[in-house]
């Protein structure tokens, strides 16, 4: 979330750079929703050619069974049809999605990373939806001096050869996918307390929080940035953090 022109779609799309792949065959898929976005487009539809071509009836597959296994990128989430946004809802919360169409029905798995960026000012998150991303990232352009001329200095030097700016980075980029990697395999092995699922219970009863979401999320969260660390134990800092987030 945050104003216009403070890089968050490119912050978003960079992610996929860092998201180590399922299998050395195969790159982490990222799919984008482009603003104004059809049903048919989302969701799948008929696939008209074949049908004209050869009278076969099948399937156009949609972004959202596109992503399996990888990202759905949502821009300008909060200018996205309420019918959309119900499609989404119910396959980011099952993990599956059911086609319906012209006399064909699919099932199909989708699990996916949802990530949506937004600019405030035209407009707030439908309340269904804020209530399904488990983090929120405020980006504000409050840089001073000399970030500012950084970032024009870094973004000029990517314009003027962006494959060599590539492989200057690409060593980062490799221990970044390295470290997610050696978190996931962490993860597991970080032990949650019963003091700790208490204060966070407690905590979000004093806020009056509705359902428990949110607890599920700072848990998860803490627990995360524990296995980063490669720790077995959750501290204070890191149970802040997710609070914050």
């Amino acid at each position: 979330m945050g104003q216009r022109g403070c890089a968050k779609s490119t912050l978003a799309r960079s992610f996929r750079e860092i998201l180590p792949s399922l299998s050395n065959d195969l790159e982490t898929k990222f799919v984008e929703v482009p603003l104004g976005t059809t049903e048919d487009r989302l969701l799948g539809s008929i696939d008209g050619s074949r049908l004209l071509a050869d009278g076969e009836w099948s399937m156009l597959t949609g972004l959202i069974e596109q992503a399996n296994n990888g990202v759905l990128y949502i821009d300008e989430v909060n200018l996205l049809p309420d019918h959309l946004v119900d499609s989404i809802l119910d396959s980011a919360a099952s993990g599956q999605h059911k086609i319906e169409r012209d006399g064909l029905s699919k099932n199909v798995v989708a699990r996916y990373i949802l990530i949506g960026s937004m600019n405030p000012e035209e407009g707030d998150l439908r309340p269904q939806f804020t209530d399904r991303f488990m983090h929120g990232v405020s980006v504000k352009d409050n840089f001073s001096v000399e970030e500012r001329r950084e970032i024009v200095r870094i973004r000029m030097n990517f314009d003027d050869d962006p494959s060599s700016f590539m492989e200057e980075h690409q060593g980062k980029l490799e221990e970044l996918r390295e470290q997610i990697l050696q978190a996931r395999k962490h993860f597991k092995n970080v032990k949650i307390t019963e003091e700790l699922r208490t204060e966070v219970a407690e905590k979000s009863v004093s806020l009056n929080l509705e359902g428990v979401r949110a607890e599920l999320g700072i848990i998860r969260t803490a627990r995360c940035a524990a296995a980063w660390r490669r720790d077995v134990e959750i501290s204070e800092n890191d149970l802040e953090e997710a609070l914050i987030l």
